[in-house]
């Protein structure tokens, strides 16, 4: 016997004693050799089975010996994964201990997502990120098809297996990856289809057959993997609804503590710049509170950067909007409503989308400027009454002028300091309001409504300064007619300048301007000639000129007004005429004619046509002031 073969044990063969010593195969065939060798011819059939089924013993000796070695690895994983709460860790030590198990060169983990999709979450081993992101429907590919029967699969070589549904997604990856043997197992906690969570594969860069001990290796592999990444999955749940949780109870403090400091400025008598504030610092970013028509309510530096949405229609709904311009700046918004409905908008812009509770912080600071609002437009409507009733009196013939005064003086007005009166009128409402309130802000003045329109009375200041300011405040297009009149000082001066300048708005809009401004002595010859003393004058000169066509038009009712007007403003070009009335050319003819009877001849000529222009927009003045119902000028 060989030293090599160990120390020898009476009455113990030589492959047993070897068996025991567990000596490499190498030896193994060492000694069979020499067995052979040196034994009779006879002995050498014998001592062949002998060596086959020691062959044999040791062959399961080594089967059980690397399942005990795979089974301890296996054991050894699941501890480990036990103590994993991250998905993407138990994903990569998966993927990792796959190719350690199986000795292959790529592992990779599909994961099935909410929709049915699978997607490639994480891969060990790759030359590239060819295969991460990958997506696959069921039954597509080896893995969907592993999700499809919930059985595991394998394929000697991917490229050239016709039987699997081809994606050519997953065809370039595993070409980019030079990938030949691929076996997959499900991701499965239980025997539902529903409890597939993905597929576990590995991967070979050369044709491979997988052996039934390696798929099952691999299907007890995923086994602890889907287990393990459930766990993970719920754990990661469970700590994400706790942190919701704390920070939904950190929010609700932040917010009885917002909403305390909100309630003691608004009773303070904090207005909307206050309130406005106090949300900025509990957001951690400016805050800009516009009104339903996009006015900025709490102007100043802090605020200019702030986008105000173009259109408020957006918060209809009352909510809370977010959105990204095209600067990359994040803008969140949330509706102020107000009984009548939304009255605008908290608006912040920030670097990073605001989180949840800062939005939530929002939303409670809305509140307390809805009631801040609320509360500036209850003081606002009572100074706003007070300021009319106080006006009204002032235009009113007859009052108490020594009680007047001391009612005006008290609320900051001196009767007697003279300067500009305005009327704004003829326009919307809630505009003229808005733009009377702005010029007598901008002016140290004072605004109130009266008979339907704005009145401003400005104390020491010029028409034209006036005149001038408001066309920067609003610029050229107003929202309606504007008229500017000075004022003496006094009671009764005031009544007249007011009269003045609601009779230049009266004609502005009566001479097609009714959203620009005017100065009284701008109008003034319209006013001479409409005035009482001179309404007459103007209304015979009318007759003499056209009165002929009026009275014709009336009895006939017939249009020879009009095309009078049409053709003297077209500078008695046929054509045009005929454009700008629809008629044709022959019945232009006719009606030409027929003025000519009436008229005499001569009405082409320069003088005489002038006269008629005149005398027809003189007319036409006259019918809309009629119709304005409004009284002639002093």
């Amino acid at each position: 016997m060989n030293a090599s073969v160990g120390p020898e044990r009476p009455g113990v063969p030589d492959w047993l004693r070897m068996l025991s010593d567990d000596v490499s195969a190498e030896e193994f065939e060492e000694h069979r050799a020499r067995l052979l060798k040196d034994a009779p011819a006879e002995r050498r059939a014998a001592l062949q089975s002998e060596v086959d089924l020691v062959r044999v013993i040791r062959d399961r000796l080594d089967e059980r010996r690397r399942v005990a070695r795979e089974l301890a690895a296996l054991n050894d994983l699941a501890r480990r994964l036990a103590t994993l709460h991250d998905p993407a860790d138990v994903l990569q030590q998966v993927a990792v201990q796959a190719r350690q198990l199986l000795a292959v060169d790529v592992a990779y983990i599909m994961l099935r997502q909410p929709d049915g999709i699978l997607r490639i979450e994480y891969a060990d081993g790759s030359m590239g990120s060819a295969l991460t992101g990958i997506e696959l429907h069921e039954g597509e590919g080896l893995g969907g098809e592993v999700v499809r029967t919930g059985r595991p699969m394998w394929t000697r070589s991917y490229l050239t297996d016709e039987s699997i549904t081809r994606v050519p997604a997953v065809d370039a990856a595993a070409i980019s990856e030079q990938l030949g043997g691929i076996v997959g197992v499900p991701l499965r906690t239980g025997v539902k289809t529903t409890d597939t969570l993905g597929v576990l594969l590995a991967a070979d860069r050369r044709s491979r057959r997988f052996h039934e001990h390696e798929i099952e290796l691999l299907a007890a592999l995923a086994a602890h993997a889907a287990v393990a990444l459930r766990n993970a999955i719920l754990f990661e749940s469970y700590q994400a609804a706790l942190d919701e949780v704390n920070e939904s109870n950190t929010t609700l403090q932040q917010a009885s503590e917002l909403r305390e400091t909100l309630a003691d400025v608004v009773v303070r008598g904090g207005g909307v710049s206050d309130v406005a504030d106090v949300i900025a610092r509990a957001v951690g970013a400016a805050v800009a509170i516009v009104d339903r028509t996009g006015e900025v309510l709490n102007p100043g530096p802090s605020v200019a950067e702030v986008p105000v949405p173009e259109d408020l229609a957006l918060f209809d709904d009352a909510r809370t909007h977010t959105w990204q311009t095209q600067s990359g700046i994040h803008v969140s918004a949330t509706a102020i409503a107000l009984r009548d409905g939304v009255g605008g908008a908290l608006v912040v812009a920030t670097g990073a989308p605001l989180s949840p509770s800062r939005l939530r912080l929002l939303e409670t600071g809305a509140v307390a400027v809805a009631l801040a609002v609320v509360s500036e437009q209850a003081v606002a409507e009572a100074e706003l009454r007070s300021r009319g009733e106080l006006l009204a009196a002032a235009l009113t013939a007859g009052t108490d002028e020594a009680g007047l005064r001391r009612r005006a003086r008290a609320a900051g007005i001196d009767l007697d300091a003279g300067g500009t009166v305005l009327v704004l009128g003829h326009g919307a409402e809630r505009a003229q309001r808005r733009l009377g309130d702005r010029v007598a802000a901008a002016l140290g003045g004072w605004a109130a409504d009266h008979a339907g329109h704005t009145v401003v009375l400005l104390s020491g200041v010029d028409p034209v300064v006036a005149r001038d300011r408001v066309i920067r405040v609003e610029g050229p297009e107003l929202p309606g007619a504007v008229g500017i009149a000075p004022w003496p000082g006094g009671v009764t001066a005031l009544r007249a300048a007011h009269e003045s300048a609601r009779q230049t708005a009266v004609l502005l809009v009566a001479l097609d301007r009714g959203r620009s401004c005017a100065l009284v002595a701008e109008t003034s010859p319209y006013a001479s000639l409409f005035g009482r003393a001179g309404r007459g004058d103007a209304t015979a000169f009318i007759d003499d000129q056209v009165g002929a066509l009026v009275r014709h038009d009336a009895e006939k009712n017939r249009h020879l007004v009009e095309t009078l007007e049409t053709y003297l403003g077209q500078a008695q070009h046929h054509a045009r005429t005929c454009a700008a009335l629809h008629v044709h050319a022959n019945t232009l003819y006719q009606r030409l004619d027929r003025i000519t009877e009436l008229l005499g001849d001569g009405w082409r000529g320069t003088d005489r046509a002038l006269e008629l222009q005149l005398a027809l927009r003189l007319r036409r003045l006259a019918e809309r002031l009629d119709a304005d119902g409004a009284e002639p000028p002093l």
